[in-house]
C-alpha cells in the first residue's frame, strides 16, 4: 500500500531490484525549497563534511605521460585549489611501478602529512598496489584488482599473486584498504553470467567478495569517471549484510588530466575536526557521500532525525521510519533524487536546485526486516551524480539478509573464480605458487555466503509466513 501527501509536483517510482520484498512506502512529503543556513557560501556540504580525493598520482604517466617532472609538493596543494579539496592521497605506485617514478614517491609514505599542508589543505603520502594482467609489458602479472592502501607509515614494493599478503602487510601498519575501479565490474542487466566477468581488463576487482567478506577489505572505490554498476557492486554486497565503505576519486592524472576533485568523496567527522587519519577512518566507517559532480553538489541523508551515513539503527520490532533528502548545489541543475531501499528504487523527486535553494523531500519507510538505505541524484543520461553511503536499519537485533539471490550471485562468481584459476583455465598461468593459498581464502568465502544465503531464504519465509498470519 502507498500513500502519498504532496506539496507540488512529485513523483513516486517503484522500480525492481535485487531483493525479493518491496517495504511500501507509508507516507511522501514535499517541502518547498529552502535555504539550508549552515551551508558555506562555496561548499555545499554541512561544516563538519570535508570533501577530498584519495586516489592521486604526482608522477609521469598516464595524462602526465609527456611531462619531464613529477609533480611538487606545493604544486599538488595548489592544485586542491581547483575543486576546493579539504584532503588528497598522493599515492606511490608500490606495485608494477607503471607510474614513474615510484622511488622517489615510496620514501614520501611515512605516515605524516606533508610539510606542505595546512591545517584546512592536507597532503598525504600513501599507496596503489597493483600487477595488471593485461595491457602491460611486465613480467608480473595478477588477476585480483587495484588496491588503495590509506594510512601507511612505510612502503614498499612487493609481488603476490592474490591481494590477502597485501591486506595483511597494510593492517601490520594499521593502514586502511580496499579495492579501486568498481567502474570496471559488468553491468548484471543481462544473464549470463548477470555481471560476472568473463575477460580480463587491467583493473576489474577480482577478488572484492572474497576479501569483503573475510573482514580484509575496508571500501570499495569508483574512479575515474564512475559507473553506475560501481553502485550495484555496492548494493549486492550491502544485501547480504557486509558494510564496506563507499569512495569515489579520480585516479589523476589517468583520468585523461582532469583535475583532481572531479570525482570526490565527502567524509563525516563527528567533532568537526579533520586530520588525515579521521577523514580515512570515516571512509571505512561508511560515513561518506560521493560525487562525480566535482565539489558542487551534495546530498544531505538523515533518517529518524539523526541518523546519517554509515549510522545504525535498531529497532525491537517492524515499524517505519522517517527519510529526510536534501539536494544542495552550488550550480543550477536539474535532476531526479532517488532514495534507495535495498538496492531498489522506492521514492523518487524530480526538481530543479541553485545555490540556496535545495530539493528536499521526506518518506516514511516501513521496515520489515533488516536493511538499509541509501540516497542518489540521477543525471538523465550519466547515472549517479551523486551518492550517499548506507544507514542500516536493523529490526529484532536480526542481520541484513535482504537477498538470497545476492548471496548466491556471489558463490557464482567465486565459482567462476576458482574455475578460471585452476590448472587448465583460462587464468590459470597467473598461479604459479600461490594458487592454493587463494583457493583456501576463495573457499571460505564461498562458505559465509552460504549461509547468508540460507539465512536471507529462512528470513524470506518466515516474513512471508508472518504476512500470511496477519492478513487472516
Amino acid at each position: 500500500m502507498i500513500t502519498m501527501k504532496t506539496q507540488g509536483e512529485s513523483t513516486l517510482g517503484i522500480k525492481g531490484g535485487m531483493q525479493l520484498l518491496l517495504p511500501a512506502i507509508l507516507g511522501l512529503s514535499l517541502l518547498a525549497p529552502s535555504i539550508f543556513h549552515a551551508q558555506s557560501i562555496d561548499r555545499p556540504e554541512p561544516p563538519d563534511w570535508f570533501a577530498g580525493d584519495a586516489h592521486v598520482h604526482r608522477g609521469i604517466g598516464c595524462g602526465r605521460s609527456h611531462e619531464k617532472n613529477m609533480l611538487t609538493p606545493q604544486q599538488l596543494l595548489e592544485g586542491m585549489q581547483t575543486n576546493n579539496l579539504a584532503v588528497i592521497s598522493v599515492l606511490a605506485d608500490i606495485g608494477n611501478g607503471e607510474m614513474e617514478y615510484a622511488d622517489r614517491d615510496i620514501p614520501m609514505i611515512t605516515g605524516e602529512d606533508s610539510v606542505v599542508s595546512t591545517p584546512q589543505s592536507i597532503v598525504h603520502w600513501d599507496a596503489e598496489w597493483h600487477f595488471d594482467p593485461v595491457g602491460v609489458t611486465f613480467s608480473d602479472k595478477m588477476i585480483g584488482g587495484h588496491l588503495i592502501v590509506l594510512g601507511l607509515k612505510s612502503g614498499k614494493t612487493f609481488f603476490s599473486q592474490y591481494t590477502y599478503p597485501v591486506f595483511a602487510w597494510a593492517k601490520d601498519q594499521g593502514a586502511i584498504a580496499g579495492f579501486a575501479h568498481m567502474q570496471y565490474l559488468p553491468y548484471a542487466f543481462y544473464p549470463p553470467p548477470d555481471g560476472i566477468p568473463l575477460s580480463l581488463d587491467c583493473c576489474a576487482p577480482l577478488e572484492y567478495p572474497v576479501e569483503t567478506a573475510l573482514g580484509t577489505s575496508s571500501f570499495l572505490m569508483e574512479d575515474v569517471h564512475g559507473s553506475d554498476s560501481a553502485m550495484q557492486a555496492y548494493y549486492r554486497i550491502l544485501n547480504t549484510g557486509f558494510r564496506p565503505g563507499l569512495a569515489a576519486s579520480t585516479d589523476y592524472s589517468c583520468n585523461y588530466g582532469e583535475p583532481y576533485g572531479t570525482l570526490l568523496t565527502y567524509v563525516r567527522i563527528p567533532d568537526g575536526n579533520l586530520t588525515y587519519r579521521k577523514w580515512i577512518e570515516g571512509i571505512a566507517k561508511g560515513r561518506t557521500v560521493v560525487s562525480r559532480n566535482a565539489h558542487n553538489e551534495f546530498l544531505d541523508l538523515k533518517v529518524n532525525g539523526t541518523a546519517t551515513p554509515g549510522d545504525e539503527i535498531r529497532l525491537p520490532a517492524t515499524r517505519p521510519v522517517r527519510v529526510r533528502i536534501e539536494w544542495r548545489s552550488l550550480k543550477e541543475a536539474v535532476g531526479r533524487v532517488e532514495l534507495v531501499h535495498d538496492g531498489a528504487v522506492v521514492a523518487s523527486q524530480t526538481g530543479a536546485v541553485a545555490r540556496g535553494a535545495p530539493v528536499v523531500f521526506e518518506a516514511t519507510v516501513d521496515f520489515r526486516q533488516s536493511g538499509w538505505l541509501a540516497a542518489r541524484r540521477m543525471d538523465w543520461q550519466n547515472g549517479h551524480q551523486t551518492h550517499t553511503g548506507a544507514v542500516f536499519v536493523i529490526v529484532e537485533s536480526k542481520p541484513i539478509r535482504a537477498s538470497a539471490s545476492d548471496a548466491q550471485f556471489f558463490i557464482q562468481w567465486i565459482d567462476h573464480l576458482i574455475s578460471r584459476t585452476s590448472p587448465g583455465g583460462s587464468w590459470g598461468q597467473f598461479f604459479s605458487k600461490d594458487r592454493e593459498a587463494a583457493h583456501i581464502r576463495y573457499r571460505a568465502a564461498k562458505t559465509i555466503f552460504e549461509r547468508i544465503a540460507l539465512e536471507a531464504r529462512q528470513q524470506a519465509l518466515s516474513l512471508s509466513a508472518k504476512g500470511k498470519v496477519a492478513a487472516r
